[in-house]
C-alpha cells in the first residue's frame, strides 16, 4: 500500500470544485431559486478531469433530466407524491440511464425528482426552477474546466526527452560497433524508452481530452512512430551483440550511425540519410567477398544492421510524408526559431570572451 503524500491530491481540481460550488449556490440564491444548494452539488458532479468529459457529462445530465421529468409528470399525477411513487420514478430512471450508459446522470436527477415530490408534483414553475439549477450548476462546472491549463509545454519537454534517449542509443551503437567485446552493453535503455513513451502517451491522451471537439492526433502518431523505431533498434541491438570481431566495413557503418544520431530530430524527413544509406549499400556490394566463415558471418550481420537502419529511417520518412503541409511548416518554423536562438546565444557568448588576438 502506497504511503499518502500531498502530491497525490489534485489540489487544483479540489479548489475549482469548492469555489465553483459556492459560486453556483450564491448565483442560484440571487435568482431566488428553490433548493439553491442543489446547484452546488450539480457543479460538484459536473467538474471532471478534462473538458470533454465535463461537457459530455453535462449533456447526459440534461438528457436524464428530460427523461426524469417525463416520468414524474404522469406518476406523481396519478399516484400522488408518496415515497413509494418516488421509488417507481427512481427505478424507471435507473433502468433507462443504465440502458443508455448515462449512469452519471442518475444521482442529481434523483435529487431533482424529490424536489418535484416535495413541491406536490410537476408544475411549469418547478420545471423552470430545476432547469435553471441545472444551467447554473453545469454552466459553472463547464466554465471552470474550460480554463484548465493546457499541457502542451509538458508534451514538448517529454517529446524531447524521448528523442534524446533514442539519440543516446544510436550514439552508443555507433561506438559499440567498433568494439568486439560487448561486456556491460545492456538493454536497460529500451525499458527507459518504453517508460518515457508510455508516460508521453498518457500526457497526450489528457491533451486530446482537453481539446473538446478537435482531435489533433499529431502527437499520438509521433509517439507511435518513435515506439516503432525503438522496436527496430532492439533488433539492431541483438544483431550487434552477435558480432565477435570488427570488420573493416564496420567503420563506415559506425560513422553512419553517428550521422543518424546527429541529425535525429522532429523535423528531419530522412531523405538525405536514406541517400547516404544507398551509397553504403553500393560500397558493400563492391567489397571483395570474405575468405573465412567467421568473416562472412560478421559481414552478413553488418548488412542486416544496415537493412534494419533502412527500416528505421523509412518509418520516420513515411511519418513525415503523411503530415499535412501546414504541420510540416510549423515543425520547420520551430526548428528555425531554435537555430536562430542558438546562433544569437553563441554570438553573445563569443562577444563576452576576451579578445586574445592582440
Amino acid at each position: 500500500m502506497k504511503k499518502w503524500t500531498p502530491k497525490h491530491v489534485n489540489w487544483l481540481k479540489a479548489l475549482k470544485i469548492a469555489a465553483g460550488a459556492v459560486a453556483a449556490i450564491l448565483l442560484a440564491e440571487a435568482f431566488g431559486l428553490q433548493n439553491a444548494a442543489s446547484a452546488g452539488i450539480i457543479t460538484l458532479l459536473t467538474v471532471q478531469n478534462t473538458r470533454r468529459e465535463t461537457v459530455m457529462s453535462s449533456v447526459r445530465r440534461f438528457s436524464g433530466f428530460a427523461m426524469m421529468t417525463l416520468l414524474c409528470l404522469p406518476i406523481y399525477h396519478f399516484c400522488g407524491t408518496a415515497p413509494w411513487a418516488f421509488g417507481i420514478v427512481l427505478l424507471l430512471l435507473l433502468l433507462i440511464c443504465y440502458s443508455f450508459r448515462m449512469d452519471d446522470a442518475t444521482p442529481i436527477n434523483a435529487v431533482m425528482a424529490t424536489h418535484y415530490m416535495l413541491a406536490g408534483g410537476v408544475t411549469l414553475h418547478m420545471v423552470g426552477n430545476e432547469v435553471l439549477l441545472l444551467v447554473i450548476g453545469s454552466g459553472i462546472g463547464v466554465c471552470l474546466n474550460w480554463f484548465m491549463p493546457r499541457n502542451l509545454g509538458k508534451i514538448h519537454i517529454m517529446q524531447r526527452e524521448l528523442d534524446e534517449e533514442i539519440r543516446g542509443i544510436l550514439e552508443r551503437m555507433s561506438m559499440r560497433l567498433l568494439e568486439a567485446d560487448h561486456t556491460g552493453y545492456g538493454d536497460s535503455c529500451f525499458a527507459e524508452t518504453e517508460r518515457l513513451s508510455g508516460e508521453l502517451r498518457q500526457e497526450i491522451d489528457a491533451f486530446l481530452q482537453n481539446q473538446t471537439w478537435q482531435d489533433d492526433i499529431y502527437f499520438m502518431r509521433y509517439v507511435e512512430m518513435r515506439r516503432e523505431q525503438c522496436r527496430v533498434l532492439q533488433v539492431i541491438y541483438r544483431q550487434l551483440l552477435r558480432l565477435n570481431q570488427v570488420p573493416e566495413q564496420a567503420k563506415p557503418l559506425s560513422a553512419f550511425l553517428a550521422d543518424i544520431a546527429m541529425h535525429f530530430h522532429e523535423g528531419n524527413d530522412c531523405s538525405a540519410l536514406l541517400e547516404q544509406l544507398e551509397s553504403l549499400y553500393a560500397a558493400y556490394r563492391q567489397d571483395e567477398l570474405p575468405d573465412t566463415r567467421e568473416s562472412f558471418e560478421n559481414r552478413a550481420i553488418l548488412y542486416s544492421i544496415l537493412t534494419e537502419l533502412q527500416s528505421f529511417l523509412q518509418i520516420k520518412r513515411q511519418f513525415y510524408l503523411t503530415l499535412p503541409e501546414q504541420e510540416r511548416k510549423q515543425i520547420l518554423s520551430g526548428l528555425q526559431k531554435k537555430h536562430d536562438y542558438c546562433a544569437v546565444l553563441i554570438g553573445s557568448i563569443a562577444a563576452m570572451l576576451p579578445d586574445n588576438s592582440g
